[in-house]
């Protein structure tokens, strides 16, 4: 018996939702023995940047799989311009707010999960 594509979509955004997440989440483990506590979050606040707005934009567009191309080509570009909406939002957010913050961990985290979320559609089965 074969998956429905719409199904299987599904499930590999899951499975790379889940790995982006898990990413941000080894990041500031992994740098809060090596550069302390202010590492570790700014890590994770970076990881958060990137991976809330990815979540966005698989709410939108996952609900559209299987549909005709131009509604589904349609939410696909209005949950990219809300992903770049929502990370900017962030990112000034931490920038402004969190106080103090390591700018390096906070990229660091934020371009791990972003990589993670490209190796998760490279390496797609």
């Amino acid at each position: 018996m074969t998956v429905p594509a719409a199904v299987n979509n599904l499930r590999m955004t899951q499975r790379w939702l889940r790995v982006q997440s898990l990413v941000a989440l080894l990041l500031a483990l992994i740098a809060y023995p090596l550069a302390g506590p202010v590492a570790a979050y700014s890590a994770f606040f970076g990881g958060l940047a990137a991976f809330l707005p990815a979540l966005l934009f698989a709410l939108i567009v996952a609900r559209r799989f299987g549909a005709e191309s131009n509604r589904f080509l349609r939410a696909a570009v209005l949950a990219e311009a809300l992903k770049w909406l929502l990370c900017a939002v962030i990112c000034v957010a931490v920038f402004v707010g969190v106080k103090p913050l390591a700018a390096g961990w906070f990229f660091a985290g934020m371009g791990l999960v972003i990589m993670a979320g490209w190796l998760g559609l490279i390496f797609a089965s």
